[in-house]
């Protein structure tokens, strides 16, 4: 019986060891490698957004991977195609978890398929890092484990209508917003905006997600004589309204998009004809004329010669992002180790991305985990690019 009692505590000491040395191998992470997991729309009508995100975290840790990796390990990305769906999200992001074993989430597209794992992924204590949505529930009140980079749309709400108001003195404002869950918390924004300067919409018009016939609430938005519109759409669809509500006789009107649309991609889909004059918010501050830009020789490494698009860029920023939470955590890379490293970076800007800010929940409270909370604004041109129309907007 001693020698058995003596071979079971040796093997526990053996195992113990093996786990110190190799912490958090159960979860993704092993002395060469970390694995990550990421849902996008690959497929289906938001897949323009979608693959350019995944195409820019590819790149990214590539790069990366290519100069070594982090603290000795290469970083290994699934990416699962949800095609904005979030039954198809939850599916995938259990699978990722639970069979795959990644260490982390990153950059998952959709406010809907985000808000559909968030808490999921909270219970299971897996540290998530940038939700490719604007959602304020993501992150107001805070979770422990997500971590946001872009702006919310209560945030974008009353910047928009900030922008409006005291830029393009806007009188009678109409807002066109997706029948969900992110529309309806940029109106929301909006309306209590509006309300704190005395000022109501002129116009609030719900659209269903797969809505292509916008005929009825361009006439509405005529009836009430808007001066400008803010488009609480998604490509295709806010290129579809632009164009149809154009094309009806609304030409004299600002049209102010949401920051999903700053990208030529809209352009394109409107035409440039259409699009040109139209705004939009942003928060991805680059230049992409500057084929010297650091992001663009990143990119270049794995797509040479191709231009990355605004939507690539979110990804890069997503990738640069954890890495340097990854730096920070240092080779003992345990998931505690890393939401530590997260809340170290106050103030913290990247090569590629803007300034972001964590903290600790119990000092920073609501402030805690949300990343970018200013924007400015772009204007689309009669080539489809686009130039500053004005700088950052803060509340």
């Amino acid at each position: 019986m001693k020698k058995i009692m003596l071979a079971v505590a040796m093997l526990a000491a053996v195992a113990a060891a093996f786990a110190q040395a190799n912490p958090g191998d159960q979860n993704g992470v092993s002395a060469s490698e970390v694995k990550l997991g990421s849902f996008q729309a690959l497929s289906g009508p938001v897949a323009a957004i979608g693959v350019p995100v995944k195409k820019g975290m590819d790149a990214y840790f590539n790069w990366v991977n290519a100069q070594g990796g982090v603290n000795g390990r290469k970083i290994s990305l699934t990416v699962a195609d949800d095609a904005f769906n979030p039954s198809n999200t939850v599916v995938e992001v259990k699978r990722l978890v639970e069979s795959d074993k990644v260490f982390a989430m990153i950059a998952g597209l959709g406010a809907p398929g985000n808000l559909a794992v968030v808490d999921y992924l909270e219970a299971q204590k897996v540290p998530y890092v940038y939700q490719a949505a604007g959602a304020g529930s993501l992150t107001i009140p805070p979770r422990r484990y997500v971590f946001g980079v872009q702006p919310n749309y209560t945030t974008e709400g009353a910047i928009a209508a900030k922008y409006l108001v005291e830029q393009k003195k806007a009188k009678k404002i109409g807002i066109v917003y997706r029948n969900l869950d992110d529309g309806k918390e940029e109106y929301a924004s909006v309306k209590k905006y509006l309300a704190s300067k005395g000022m109501t919409l002129a116009a609030e018009v719900p659209v269903e997600a797969t809505a292509t016939d916008f005929s009825a609430n361009v006439v509405k938005l005529m009836q009430a004589g808007v001066d400008s519109v803010i488009v609480m759409l998604f490509v295709p669809q806010s290129s579809n309204f632009v164009k149809q509500a154009k094309q009806l006789g609304m030409t004299g009107q600002n049209y102010i998009l949401t920051y999903s649309n700053a990208d030529p991609t809209f352009a394109a889909l409107a035409g440039p004809a259409i699009a040109a004059g139209v705004e939009s918010l942003a928060w991805v501050d680059v230049d992409f004329t500057d084929p010297k830009a650091h992001f663009i020789q990143v990119y270049q490494a794995t797509f040479p010669g191709e231009i990355p698009n605004a939507y690539a860029v979110a990804g890069m920023i997503a990738a640069e992002t954890f890495t340097e939470a990854l730096r920070r955590t240092g080779k003992n890379l345990t998931r505690e180790r890393l939401v530590a490293a997260l809340e170290t970076m106050d103030n913290w800007t990247g090569k590629i991305g803007p300034a972001i800010s964590y903290g600790p929940i119990a000092r920073k409270g609501d402030q805690a985990r949300l990343g970018v909370k200013t924007m400015y604004v772009l204007r689309f041109l009669a080539d489809g690019t686009m130039e500053r129309a004005f700088g950052w907007i803060k509340l």
